[in-house]
């Protein structure tokens, strides 16, 4: 091999250092962070807002597992807001009014989009405590009263929670659930450690106070995404040591993987798209290395293919940094119960990392569709 290729090598190597360090750090933060358990019922009252568009596979079961919850229904409220569904979504939801299941539904000349269905159904809570989800979800009975003591006993003003894909059937659900555990650990690891604000709109809870407070979305409402960190950014500014991290078991909430893989990297790069939209630097130094790193390994691997001695590196460089990775993932899959996904973790390195360079890239330059809708 050529010097210059060699000395990239080393660059590539000596990337591996302070990611080791933020992989590390999740991980121990993971190993004395302690698992969540209410011990009574929450006094606090809270209203459920699911924003659904063209979910008629999915809202009926969602509002059954929250009618299941072990709580007081006197203070809990569920409201739906349907933006614009083509389908039949409104018409399930509207079958459940006798059940107290109130319905909003956003006209076509109306502002539309997931942040202003929440802005809208938040404005007609009846409650202090706004909690969001998403209509693919589904609950253990323990979760609603398990967010809110966890939130009392914290004094929180937003708290963000684990999200897990449901059991898993083909391979594309193999990979959707490595990829999402990893986000979901560096989640609690991060927001648990006052050092890293991540989260998912699926299980969030947050105060109307504070909502009101950072005036809503305002400001970050013409970003198609974003409706969970970049509001949690929002409002940790406004109320400094307010959040906090539920890892609890009962907190968990389950949702649908994407159901092809074009759906999968769509999903990925709306996810992605939010990125150059973060204020914090912590973040966005994170990303860029998590980026850098992966970039790195696809570039050996693909040049391998012509040089051995570039594939060489290339495999070893994806042996660093799954070593680095290896423990942490262990850990968090033990978490959720997913230990058996642990073998598919080796195989999956190089798709994985191309697929981080393919949705971070698109994500930063290009439009997605998401239920319909082309966004930009």
């Amino acid at each position: 091999m050529n010097q210059p290729m060699t000395i990239l090598f080393i660059i590539f190597v000596a990337l591996l250092l302070p990611y080791r360090f933020i992989i590390r750090r999740a991980n121990r933060q993971l190993m004395f962070l302690q698992r969540y358990k209410a011990t009574r019922v929450s006094a606090d009252k809270a209203s459920i807002i699911i924003a659904a568009r063209n979910e008629e596979m999915n809202i009926g079961k969602c509002l059954d597992s929250l009618l299941a919850q072990d709580f007081p229904r006197s203070q809990m409220e569920i409201i739906v807001v349907d933006d614009q569904s083509v389908d039949q979504t409104a018409a399930i939801v509207r079958s459940y009014a006798d059940r107290g299941i109130r319905l909003i539904s956003i006209g076509n000349q109306e502002a539309f989009g997931k942040k202003a269905a929440i802005s809208r159904g938040i404005a007609s809570a009846t409650h202090p405590i706004i909690i969001t989800t998403d209509a693919d979800c589904s609950f253990s009975p323990k979760w609603l009263n398990t967010m809110l003591s966890f939130r009392e006993g914290m004094d929180a003003v937003f708290v963000a929670a684990p999200v897990q894909f449901r059991k898993e059937k083909i391979m594309l659900d193999r990979f959707q659930s490595l990829d999402f555990m990893a986000l979901q650990g560096i989640t609690a690891a991060g927001v648990s450690g006052k050092y890293l604000n991540m989260c998912n709109g699926a299980n969030l809870l947050y105060t109307k106070e504070a909502f009101s407070a950072v005036n809503g979305f305002e400001g970050i409402d013409h970003i198609a995404s974003g409706d969970d960190m970049l509001l949690m950014e929002k409002i940790d500014k406004a109320f400094p040591g307010g959040i906090g991290y539920c890892f609890s078991k009962d907190a968990i909430v389950i949702t649908e993987p994407a159901a092809s893989w074009a759906a999968f990297i769509q999903q990925r790069i709306r996810w992605s798209s939010k990125a150059k939209n973060y204020t914090s630097i912590v973040i966005k130094a994170t990303l860029l290395l998590v980026y850098l790193v992966n970039a790195a390994v696809v570039f050996l691997l693909l040049a391998g293919l012509f040089d051995l001695q570039l594939l060489k590196y290339g495999l070893l460089l994806t042996a660093m940094k799954t070593i680095v990775e290896l423990p942490f993932m262990i850990r968090i899959a033990r978490f959720f119960n997913k230990s058996t996904l642990i073998a598919w973790f080796i195989p999956f390195q190089p798709l994985h990392a191309l697929y981080t360079i393919v949705a971070g890239t698109f994500g930063l330059f290009s439009k997605y569709r998401w239920k319909g809708r082309e966004v930009s």
